[in-house]
């Protein structure tokens, strides 16, 4: 059993490499530094001007490729004029597609309002009550009235209607005037004939029997608010 060790490790000693000499690897380093070294200046050396021809002195580069006109020089030109141009188009290409990015974001605002819009108005139909519906009869019938008292009876009541529709819709406003005034005509086509006929309403409710009125200026009144509800399908 002695026997096997002592071979087991006379065999790992002789698996170890022997020590190298400091000298032989310190030669050594200093060739490789020296052969690298040379390397460098002559990589240097073939980039100056280290050679004359004809009292124009250029580099070993510039002389193996034809010089300021030979085919390296040119390629080099020729990828700084496609650079350039490239420049050159891809800005002209960022800022038509940048404008592109802005106007179909506005554009997909507009449609998303009117698609809001739209089914605003989808929303106030469902819902909207047979009693709604009574409320604008009675007011055609008040305007059709031999009697003037029922001419601003009908504008009175057109007017609520307005109101209760533009409360419906989600106009922002405390009062009928206030969400007139908060609203764009981009969302409400009809504003302005929606002023007139509440104008005409305040004066009536202001004035009373003192406002003048008559029967066909009535109709005319009651038809601007029928086209402020057809423009919502509210009557």
């Amino acid at each position: 059993m002695a026997d096997k060790k002592d071979a087991k490790k006379d065999a790992k000693k002789d698996d170890k490499k022997p020590a190298g000499n400091p000298a032989e690897e310190i030669f050594i380093g200093a060739f490789i530094a020296f052969v690298v070294i040379a390397l460098v200046l002559r990589g240097i050396s073939f980039f100056s001007t280290t050679t004359t021809e004809n009292g124009v002195t250029s580099s070993y580069l510039e002389t193996i490729t034809g010089g300021p006109n030979g085919w390296l020089a040119n390629a080099i030109h020729f990828l700084n004029v496609a650079m350039a141009i490239y420049v050159n188009f891809a800005t002209i290409f960022s800022i038509i597609t940048f404008l592109a990015i802005i106007y179909v974001a506005w554009l997909t605002h507009k449609l998303f309002k009117e698609h809001a819009k739209n089914n605003m108005i989808i929303e106030v139909v469902d819902d909207l009550p047979s009693m709604q519906k009574q409320k604008w009869e009675k007011v055609l019938s008040h305007v059709g009235s031999e009697n003037p008292a029922e001419w601003r009876l009908a504008i009175l009541e057109a007017d609520v209607i307005l109101d209760e529709m533009t409360q419906s819709i989600g106009f922002r406003g405390e009062t009928l005037g206030e969400r007139l005034k908060n609203v764009s005509k981009g969302d409400f086509k009809t504003l302005d004939i929606a002023w007139e006929a509440h104008k005409i309403r305040n004066a009536i409710a202001h004035e009373g029997s003192d406002f003048l009125l008559s029967q066909r200026e009535s109709k005319r009144v009651i038809g601007l608010y029928e086209q402020v509800f057809k423009e919502f399908s509210y009557v």
